[in-house]
């Protein structure tokens, strides 16, 4: 399916509207299928949800080391 530059750009500005930005990641495939598992378990909706959520995760972690 190949998709017009328009449709990617109103697609990009619907992502940006909503407070989003598309990014690519380049992931082992073990990774992707632990991801998914995540995903499955949790009844997210996209594996986007489980990688934000775990960043998310990481951050606070990060945080409270600092303040420790």
């Amino acid at each position: 399916m190949q998709m017009s530059a328009e449709y990617v750009r109103r697609y990009r500005e619907r992502i940006q509207q909503q407070g989003a930005r598309e990014v690519l990641l380049k992931l082992p495939v073990e990774t992707i299928a632990t991801i998914d598992r995540m995903r499955d378990a949790k009844g997210a909706a996209s594996r986007s949800d489980i990688v934000a959520s775990l960043i998310q995760r990481a951050l606070e972690a990060e945080n409270a080391l600092r303040t420790a």
